[in-house]
């Protein structure tokens, strides 16, 4: 038996199959628009913070805290001490 006749056969009658031939060769153009808009939403959302932003935050966050730290302060002298 030749395995060389025997393979190309197979290979001759998957490319003829007509499920293949009608597949497109290429994804459609609104298709790959769509992926590529949402390629670029999805970098541009994980993209890291401005250092000004991060700073502002971070010094808000310190404001705060100090300011309820001192108000629990205020609010607990007069308490007596068991």
């Amino acid at each position: 038996m030749n395995t060389v006749s025997t393979s190309q056969h197979r290979l001759d009658h998957t490319l003829r199959h007509p499920i293949v031939l009608e597949r497109p060769a290429r994804t459609s153009l609104p298709d790959r628009i769509a992926m590529r808009i949402a390629l670029a939403l999805v970098l541009w959302s994980t993209r890291p913070q401005p250092d000004h932003t991060t700073v502002a935050r971070r010094r808000a966050a310190v404001v705060a805290q100090s300011t309820r730290e001192h108000a629990w302060l205020r609010d607990h002298r007069t308490l007596p001490l068991l």
